[in-house]
């Protein structure tokens, strides 16, 4: 009878306080349980595009097909990519054996030159000696001038000969320079004409597929979607206040709303750092500063990847985009989050 006569006196206290108490409880597990709707899958999607220009010549995949790594998905016409890698071959043969022409004929104007340094030299010994005797009359001076003469014309042809021994060692290595760079196209030509048949770089699913044979392909220009299944992901967009607690590598339940009697497990593998919430002006380049409820300020949400553990794609097919919820256990203690409450307050 007391006890019912204390609760009728003190009812609205009582209820008062169990209110504040469940409230504080619920807010200590949420620090310790992070719990959001604002979740959706994720998994690695690239546009697929052709490496180089052209008609695409055959299709092999459909869409929303399923495709294992190393799959042909299209081919670009091969034909001009052939012949480019055919004409560099022939271009590059031709200078190869202009470059082997050269080295003999380089060889030739070597040894001209040491013919001609050869007939210089004698014809110097010749000059002295004739120079040397003339002042002695043993040697009449027209037979003197005239071998100075041929020491002149013989030094004119080694200047000659070194001149177009120059001139071939110039063009050889300009055939030479040239090779090289044949080589380099005709490899270039085969990577391009490698690239013309477009395979499929891991398992995946073919999505946003509607080209058909004969279109053009721009290089890099995408033309359909690839998911790759290989491995998911969720993003969860945690609010600030509940994000305290949260590492990488904790525990996370997550429920898909595709399979809404299935629990699924993962872990936090990644916690992003930032969100852009600062602007500026394209006019004058000043900070804009948006105007907020003054109210209610709502909490930031920063992205949290998790990966998802132990998950078969095949019994659970997932799509990218789809909604989910989840719950991560921090694994914080009550005890701690008491204490600082109390010495915040």
């Amino acid at each position: 009878m007391k006890l019912k006569r204390f609760y009728a006196r003190n009812k609205i206290i009582i209820i008062f306080i169990t209110v504040i108490i469940l409230f504080f409880l619920y807010y200590l597990y949420l620090h310790r349980h992070p719990r959001t709707q604002n979740a959706f899958v994720i998994a690695n999607i690239r546009p697929v595009s052709s490496f180089v220009p052209g008609i695409i010549s055959k299709i092999y995949v459909t869409n929303k097909q399923r495709v294992e790594k190393g799959d042909k998905l299209f081919d670009i016409y091969k034909k001009p990519y052939e012949l480019k890698v055919d004409k560099i071959q022939g271009e590059l043969e031709a200078a190869e054996y202009k470059v082997k022409a050269l080295s003999s004929k380089l060889r030739i104007a070597k040894l001209n030159v040491k013919q001609e340094t050869a007939k210089l030299e004698n014809a110097e010994y010749l000059a002295k000696q004739a120079i040397f005797l003339s002042k002695d009359h043993a040697v009449a001076e027209k037979s003197a001038e005239k071998l100075d003469r041929a020491r002149d014309v013989a030094e004119t042809q080694l200047e000659i000969s070194q001149t177009e021994f120059k001139a071939k060692q110039q063009e050889l290595n300009y055939y030479k320079s040239r090779v090289s760079s044949l080589k380099a196209m005709l490899e270039e030509a085969k990577v391009n004409l490698s690239f013309t048949t477009v395979y499929a770089k891991s398992d995946g699913i073919i999505s946003n597929m509607y080209i058909t044979e004969g279109i053009f392909a721009d290089q890099g220009k995408p033309l359909f979607s690839f998911i790759n299944d290989e491995k998911w992901w969720i993003q969860a967009n945690i609010k600030e206040t509940e994000l305290t607690n949260v590492k990488k590598g904790q525990r996370v339940w997550v429920k898909l709303w595709l399979y809404p009697n299935k629990v699924f497990e993962g872990v936090v593998s990644n916690i992003g750092w930032n969100v852009n919430r600062q602007k500026t002006s394209r006019l004058n380049f000043l900070p804009e500063v948006e105007k907020e409820n003054e109210w209610f300020l709502l909490p930031q949400r920063f992205p949290v990847q998790i990966e998802l553990v132990n998950f078969n794609p095949s019994k659970y097919p997932l799509h990218a985009g789809s909604t989910a919820t989840v719950v991560i256990d921090t694994k914080s203690l009550f005890w701690k989050h008491i204490f600082w409450k109390i010495n915040w307050w």
